[in-house]
């Protein structure tokens, strides 16, 4: 037997091993590349920045090319290694099964476990030595990729009885998973990912959870003197643009008052400043109300409840505030309510109901109604004075501090069972 042919093809097994192993450490580093990653690169390595971004543009490009290279190295050196031992013998005198083993076992160990390792370990260092290399014969094998990912697709048609490419969009959820992903990533400091996840929650959210209710919106009306009106738009404390201005009562709202025209020109009758009202329902979703109505800033849309009543009104800012609400620190908040003891708190008449119903351990479900300022108002059936005590729903509701038009404060207690004596008013 002539030893060249058994020399020439054991390095021609030996370096299609080694290009193996690069191609599986290269397909690694891009599995396992992040995008701080990106940046460390481009920051010792300007010279790569355009080729990483050429990579970042089209990932799944990038990664199909690898696999496919390695597949058919794969191949190549699986046919190599039975060649060497059909034809050469086995390594092992007698041990023809030993031998395999040792062989495939090294072709493993060498070309796909010790690179992969290595590119788990630091994908950087690999990405920065094997990129231009890889980039070179990428457009080679462009062509070659997508021709043999069409005829798979095709061939898998008639094999796989629900299509390899379906297309759908994400969950709520499943963005929320991938946004905090991001921040775990690095990719996004962790007020970021609380204000895009708090954009993704306002998708479940209706115009009236961002909405100015009426009691704290100044409107105006049809009949008043031009005086009258300017000490209102002077006395708002949240300026708007736009003020609602109703007739005969503050449920029929025929216009909105430009407040900055009319402004322009004091000595002119309000009246001529008058544009149509925009109607909002109540149940509208928050991001479309944004999109379809709150496009320009200044804008003011007037909330209608399901038998056109005036709920409130919503701006551009009060959507924008909802987003940012939930997305500065805990800390720098104001809490709605005050735990004083146990089954005692001292809250806020804009409370909601359901946190307060969280922290007594309670349903306070009540179908049209949200705060517990609402609550008592609707219980009693007006703005009561101070220190007035009501019973509703297994709580000692007391007031303490109101206005003319809305309860401000309130201090609640849970009552025991047994001592409830649902709304009764002291």
């Amino acid at each position: 037997m002539s030893l060249a042919p058994f020399v020439i093809t054991a390095l021609l097994l030996v370096a299609v091993t080694l290009v193996s192993a690069v191609i599986s450490a290269m397909e690694t580093a891009l599995l396992s590349l992040k995008e701080h990653h990106t940046a460390v690169i481009d920051e010792g390595r300007p010279d790569l920045t355009g080729m990483m971004r050429s990579i970042a543009r089209q990932p799944h490009r990038s990664i199909h090319q690898v696999v496919l290279l390695g597949t058919l190295l794969n191949l190549t050196i699986a046919v190599l290694a039975l060649l060497l031992l059909r034809e050469f013998g086995p390594l092992i005198p007698e041990r023809p099964h030993l031998s395999a083993g040792l062989l495939f076992g090294t072709i493993i160990l060498f070309g796909e476990l010790i690179p992969t390792l290595a590119a788990l370990v630091a994908p950087v260092p690999v990405i920065r030595v094997l990129i231009k290399p890889f980039l070179l014969v990428s457009p080679a094998l462009e062509k070659f990729s997508a021709s043999l990912e069409s005829l798979t697709s095709k061939l898998s048609g008639g094999v796989v009885p629900f299509p390899l490419h379906r297309h759908r969009e994400l969950t709520d959820e499943e963005i929320e998973t991938l946004v905090e992903m991001r921040r775990e990533d690095g990719a996004l400091a962790p007020t970021e990912s609380e204000m895009i996840q708090e954009i993704i929650r306002l998708g479940n959210k209706t115009a009236k959870d961002c909405m100015t209710p009426r009691v704290d919106t100044k409107m105006i009306s049809h009949a008043s003197p031009n005086e009258s009106v300017r000490a209102v738009v002077r006395g708002v404390a949240k300026p708007y643009w736009f003020l609602p201005v109703y007739k005969e009562s503050p449920d029929t709202v025929i216009g909105l008052l430009d407040v900055k025209r009319w402004l322009y020109r004091p000595d002119s009758d309000f009246r001529d400043f008058i544009n149509p009202p925009i109607f909002i329902p109540e149940t509208m979703n928050a991001l479309e109300v944004f999109r379809d109505y709150l496009s320009v800033p200044r804008s003011l849309g007037v909330v209608l409840d399901e038998y056109g009543g005036v709920e409130g009104v919503i701006t551009h800012a009060d959507i924008v505030e909802e987003i940012l609400a939930d997305a500065v620190p805990t800390s720098e908040r104001n809490e709605e309510f005050e735990v004083i003891g146990r089954g005692h708190l001292r809250s806020d008449g804009d409370a909601r109901l359901d946190e307060i119903g969280e922290a007594l351990d309670m349903d306070l479900a009540h179908e049209g109604l949200d705060t517990i300022g609402g609550l008592v108002f609707n219980e009693i059936g007006h703005v009561p004075n101070p220190g007035t005590r009501v019973e509703i729903d297994g709580l000692a509701i007391t007031v303490r501090r109101c206005q003319p038009q809305r309860i401000l404060a309130v201090e609640i207690e849970k009552l025991e069972a047994g001592d409830t004596e649902s709304g009764n008013a002291h």
